[in-house]
C-alpha cells in the first residue's frame, strides 16, 4: 500500500533545498521522489509566488501534483494519510491543531516543533486522543550510515557508552537541536538534567522572547551517560558526535564517513556500511512513517523521542537565562520563544 502525502508550506525545506535528480536531495519533495511506501499527492501554500516557484522546480518530477492556496481546502479535497508540516516555526502550533482535527494517519512536523512547551503539551494530547503519531524532522537522524553505526554501538561494538560529544551551535531549538537529537540517538532518550551556557539576542517579535544561541551544554542521562554539546564546528564540521565507550569510540555524522577504533586505536572496518550522501534522509523518514502505518515500529524522532529533545532544548534555554542546572521535566512551560527553524 502507498500512503498519500500532503504538504503544507512549500518553502525551502519542502522543496527548494536540494536539486532535482541529485542522489540525496535535502528536502521533502526530493526525498518523496525516492519513497517506496508513500507518494506525494498535494501541496498547499497561501503565497502564490511560493506555489509557482515550487511548481516550476518540481513539475517534471510530480506532473500530477495538486496545488492549493489554503491548507483547509487541501485537507477537504485530498484527505491525506500523512501531513507534512513545513510552515514557519511560530505557525506550527496553529497549523498542527488544524492538521490533527483532520484526523490523518500520521504527521511529519518540521523542527522546532513548538515555540513553548505548553504548546507541545496541548498538541501531543490532542494527537494522542486520535492515535496520531507525530514525527519531528530532526532530519540528520535518518542518515543511513549514522543509523547503522547506532545499531552497532547498541550491539556492543565499543562496549558500554560513557560519553557522547556532539558538535554544532546556533539557535537552541531551531538549529542546535539536530545535534541534541544525535546525542540522544547514541546516549538514550532518558535525560535528567541540563546545564548550558549561551547568548541571548536583544529583540524578538511582539509576544515572543528571543531564542538564545547555544555555546555549550552538558546533559545528564539516567543511564549514567554524559552528553556534552559543543556550540561550534571543528575541523570535521558540525552535526556529528564522538561516541566514547569502554572498548573504543565511533564518530557519527551525516556529512562524515563512518569512523571508529577499539581501545588499541585499531580502526574498525566500516567499508560495508552505507555511504554518506547516497540516500535522502527524507526518503528514509517518510518510508519509516509508511512502514509504521503498515504495522511496523514507530519511526525515529516520534512522540516521546521528539518531546525529550524539545524538553532538553527548553531546559538549555532556562539554564542559559538563569545560569543554573535545570532538572527535567521543565517546570516553566508557558514562555514562548521565537523559534523559526
Amino acid at each position: 500500500m502507498s500512503y498519500k502525502v500532503g504538504i503544507v508550506g512549500l518553502g525551502n525545506i519542502a522543496g527548494i533545498y536540494g536539486e532535482v535528480g541529485e542522489a540525496a536531495p535535502y528536502s521533502h519533495a526530493g526525498g518523496l521522489a525516492a519513497c517506496k511506501t508513500v507518494h506525494f499527492a498535494a501541496g498547499a501554500d497561501h503565497d502564490p509566488k511560493a506555489l509557482e516557484r515550487f511548481r516550476a522546480k518540481w513539475n517534471s518530477t510530480y506532473p500530477d501534483l495538486h496545488y492549493y492556496e489554503t491548507f483547509a481546502r487541501m485537507l477537504d479535497q485530498e484527505r491525506p494519510d500523512i501531513i507534512g508540516v513545513c510552515v514557519r516555526g511560530p505557525d506550527h502550533f496553529d497549523v498542527m491543531m488544524q492538521a490533527i482535527a483532520a484526523s490523518p494517519k500520521a504527521i511529519f512536523l518540521e523542527k522546532p516543533p513548538t515555540c513553548s512547551l505548553e504548546q507541545m503539551d496541548v498538541m501531543v494530547a490532542a494527537a494522542r486522543k486520535k492515535n496520531i503519531p507525530i514525527t519531528v524532522s530532526y532530519s540528520r537522524h535518518w542518515a543511513r550510515h549514522v543509523m547503522e553505526l547506532e545499531k552497532l554501538v547498541k550491539d556492543g561494538l565499543i562496549g558500554q557508552v560513557r560519553m557522547v560529544l556532539g558538535y554544532v551551535g546556533g539557535n537552541v531549538l531551531s538549529f542546535a537541536s539536530h545535534t541534541t537529537d544525535l546525542i540522544c540517538q547514541f546516549a538514550g532518550y532518558c535525560p535528567t538534567a541540563v546545564y548550558a551556557r549561551g547568548s541571548v539576542p536583544e529583540e524578538a517579535p511582539e509576544g515572543y522572547l528571543p531564542e538564545p544561541q547555544l555555546d555549550s551544554m552538558v546533559i545528564e542521562f539516567a543511564n549514567g551517560i554524559r552528553g556534552v554539546q559543543v556550540g561550534c564546528d571543528t575541523e570535521y564540521g558540525g552535526f556529528y558526535a564522538d561516541v566514547i565507550g569502554t572498548e573504543g569510540m565511533v564518530r557519527a555524522g551525516i556529512y562524515l564517513p563512518p569512523f571508529g577504533c577499539n581501545r588499541k586505536y585499531e580502526p574498525f572496518d566500516f567499508s560495508k556500511l552505507a555511504k554518506p550522501f547516497t540516500q535522502s534522509v527524507f526518503a528514509v523518514a517518510y518510508d519509516q512513517i509508511g512502514g509504521h502505518l503498515s504495522g511496523g515500529p514507530l519511526p525515529s524522532c516520534t512522540n516521546e523521542d521528539f518531546m525529550t529533545v524539545h524538553e532538553i532544548g527548553f531546559a538549555a534555554i532556562e539554564s542559559i537565562l538563569s545560569d543554573k542546572r535545570i532538572e527535567l521535566p521543565n517546570v516553566n512551560r508557558t514562555r514562548k520563544f521565537f523559534a523559526n527553524g
